[in-house]
């Protein structure tokens, strides 16, 4: 049985319209406008389009940081 993974809330960049994300896989679990917020922690580039106007919304995925992180930077 796997755990439900959990929504996170944005809202479009041309609207403001809501929408609801999810992550990627079990290991990225925090979503960012910023890719830079990501950059030692592997991250994976999605992008949604918002279904109110059609605006391309890009938003980065991190894994957590681990002490290895620490030994490849």
């Amino acid at each position: 049985m796997s755990i439900p993974k959990k929504a996170k809330k944005f809202s479009c960049v041309k609207c403001g319209s809501p929408f609801e994300i999810y992550p990627p896989d079990d290991l990225h679990k925090t979503a960012s406008r910023d890719e830079k917020a990501c950059e030692i922690r592997g991250v994976i580039k999605m992008d949604y389009v918002c279904t109110n106007c059609g605006a391309t919304n890009t938003l980065y995925w991190c894994r957590p940081q681990n002490h290895a992180d620490f030994y490849h930077a």
